[in-house]
């Protein structure tokens, strides 16, 4: 669905004031991509200007921008993981757009998510690598023991204030205590949801493998909070080496298994359904690779074992939910309706290849 996120000057104005009141909006440029209206701000404060980031839900979506708040605020203060600092949090207005919170930039550029194809091997080898040994990071939070949607049970009603950063906040919506169980609910939710698109006749394929691959999954499930979309657009990058630099857009988390969570990075990094057009480069393999290196240079290498011998149904699961997802991500990347059609067999064929 594609969402209005514009807002007035004079709106953001009021939004900013109602957080900090002494500080002027002197520039306010919207974000390219995303559901949410996100504006980069130039601020002139008491000390002096300085950059933020305004983040709000439209008013037809879901609210969820406040929970994200909160979760980066739970992040920045447990873990040194590069998150934006949260300046305030406004849960509720009589006419606002709300939630909205308004936090720090970070250094560092932000991309498209099929920009991939620019990035030289060796640009590629240092994403991958960072962000490893950020999930491995995030992987080491102790704040889930279930599986699900992440959110977070707010103890208080904010008008600007700063959140609270209790890792005790942190909470598992409908939470499933079976890891198998867990996938084979998705299974069926993927599998039944294909039927609406265009490979509605792979289910029929897809369902008993991954049903039996899901069986013969073992080792230690444990639960972490996974990232699961971490495409180029989801982070900042240092110009000159590649690393990342700052990780934005934590509205959708789950409390899934590491080896889960690095198998969809894995996809979503590596360009998601971009990667499936026919001449576009296929950097998959190299920021498997590398992302591993960076997990197992920061935490344990029984994770990476865990997920080379997953690796078949999660990787297979996250390119089915490219299937189920592929008219909105090729909209969101203004992809041309021949650029569409020819990564229908490609995607297609990957699928069949891990069945």
């Amino acid at each position: 669905m594609i969402y209005d996120r514009t807002i007035s000057h004079e709106t953001i104005t009021e939004m900013v004031q109602h957080i900090e009141p002494t500080w002027e909006v002197q520039k306010a440029t919207p974000a390219d991509d995303g559901h949410h209206i996100v504006y980069h701000l130039d601020i002139e404060a008491e000390i002096g200007r300085r950059q933020c980031v305004l983040k709000a839900t439209p008013p037809e979506k879901s609210p969820t921008c406040d929970d994200e708040a909160r979760l980066l605020a739970i992040l920045d203060t447990h873990t040194s993981l590069p998150i934006p600092d949260v300046l305030g949090v406004v849960d509720e207005h009589e006419y606002l757009p709300t939630p909205f919170f308004l936090s720090s930039t970070l250094p560092g550029a932000n991309h498209n998510r099929i920009d991939l194809t620019e990035f030289s091997e060796t640009a590629v080898e240092r994403l991958a690598r960072s962000t490893g040994r950020h999930l491995a990071e995030l992987h080491s939070l102790d704040a889930v023991d279930s599986y699900g949607f992440v959110g977070v049970d707010a103890d208080e009603t904010l008008s600007g204030e700063r959140p609270s950063a209790r890792v005790e906040q942190i909470v598992v919506q409908n939470p499933t205590h079976s890891w198998v169980d867990y996938l084979t609910a998705e299974v069926d939710r993927v599998v039944t949801g294909l039927d609406a698109t265009r490979f509605g006749d792979l289910g029929a394929t897809v369902r008993p493998v991954l049903e039996a691959r899901i069986h013969a999954l073992s080792g230690e499930f444990d639960s972490v909070i996974a990232r699961i979309d971490q495409s180029l657009d989801n982070v900042l990058l240092d110009s000159e080496t590649s690393a990342v630099t700052g990780l934005l857009d934590w509205e959708f988390c789950i409390a899934a298994t590491p080896a889960y969570d690095l198998a969809f990075v894995e996809h979503s990094l590596s360009g998601g359904n971009w990667k499936f057009v026919p001449e576009v480069p296929d950097h998959q393999a190299t920021i498997r690779s590398a992302m591993l290196d960076g997990y197992s240079e920061a935490r344990s290498s029984r994770i990476v074992e865990q997920f080379r011998e997953s690796r078949d149904c999660y990787a297979l699961l996250a390119n089915l939910h490219s299937m189920l997802n592929f008219e909105d991500w090729f909209d969101q990347v203004d992809a041309t309706d021949e650029q569409r059609r020819a990564a229908v067999d490609p995607l297609r064929k990957r699928v069949e290849s891990f069945c």
